[in-house]
């Protein structure tokens, strides 16, 4: 049996050289064998009923280098680190493998500071009443306009060409068809009303904000309405308009006012001057309307004059 080889100054090289890592190498060889001042003789083994292979010659002693007087220290490395590579793996003998380099995103690309993006342009479609051009033509595009595509019938303005009062209401009545409001009660009641303030019948115009029979009206429809009344207007062209009772004032000016505060004040809708009175089939038979309506709505304006 040969002597047995203390390899524990080889195992500490080894794993110096593992904790380096594959930044840095040592060349040198600083362990030596020696052999084991005490070697226990090894046990004999049992015989083996199967033929044993013949056990080659020991190797060659590893070549003996002498350790420098100054050994340079092993730097500590993190246990965790990647062990060395072979002399087989690196590209080159003596030279650490250099790590790759870890892929990094293509950068965006750079738009140039002078260019300028137009914005995306959105088609507006122009509805056939607008483009009208004159009053006969524009409510005959009303009975195509979607709004208008199931109504029964389009109610037109009825009165003078250009009249000095017109009367805005929300929507006719069942048996107004556009040319007997001012025969009806509440008719008779605003041509004396405003005959007390020097208006003559003849000078006085009614028409409807809807003109059909009344409905529900979403926010999208009351926007459609009031472009549409704003094309009515500049064919009518009154010198004041009137609109009766607080839904039909908010539906002309939105949320945006409050009726209570602007009701009988001089307003504006589109370029014409307009007053907002309480609703007009109520004050017939409310005497308290017609005093709030004759006593303080219509002075608060200032755009009448009570006759003497």
């Amino acid at each position: 049996m040969p002597e047995e080889f203390d390899f524990s100054e080889l195992r500490k090289y080894l794993q110096g050289q593992m904790d380096m890592g594959e930044e840095d190498l040592l060349l040198d060889e600083p362990w030596t064998l020696t052999r084991k001042k005490s070697a226990a003789p090894a046990p004999v083994r049992p015989a083996n009923p199967m033929p044993q292979m013949q056990r080659p010659a020991n190797p060659a002693p590893f070549p003996q280098h002498s350790a420098p007087a100054n050994p340079a220290p092993i730097p500590q490395q993190s246990p965790f680190q990647s062990p060395a590579q072979s002399a087989f793996q690196q590209p080159s003998f003596g030279a650490p493998a250099q790590p790759a380099p870890s892929p990094h995103p293509a950068p965006a690309p750079k738009l140039d500071a002078g260019l300028t993006i137009a914005p995306r342009a959105v088609k507006k479609t122009t509805a056939a009443y607008e483009l009208a051009d004159s009053i006969v033509a524009f409510y005959d595009a009303l009975k195509t306009d979607p709004l208008y595509a199931r109504a029964t019938n389009v109610v037109r303005y009825e009165g003078p060409e250009h009249p000095r009062l017109l009367i805005l209401l929300a929507a006719p009545k069942p048996g107004e068809t556009g040319n007997n409001f001012f025969q009806s009660p509440t008719g008779e009641m605003l041509v004396r009303l405003f005959g007390s303030l020097g208006y003559v019948p003849d000078s006085l115009g009614v028409t409807y904000f809807y003109k059909d029979a009344p409905r529900a009206l979403s926010p999208i429809l009351l926007a459609s309405l009031r472009r549409m009344l704003t094309k009515e207007l500049s064919f009518i062209a009154p010198e004041i308009m009137m609109t009766f009772g607080e839904p039909l004032f908010y539906d002309v000016f939105s949320k945006g006012k409050n009726f209570n505060d602007n009701a009988g004040t001089a307003l504006d809708f589109n370029g014409t001057k307009t007053v907002s009175l309480v609703d007009a089939y109520t004050m017939t038979t409310d005497k308290q309307l017609k005093w709030l309506t004759w006593k303080v709505h219509i002075p608060r304006s200032g755009l009448f004059t009570a006759a003497k």
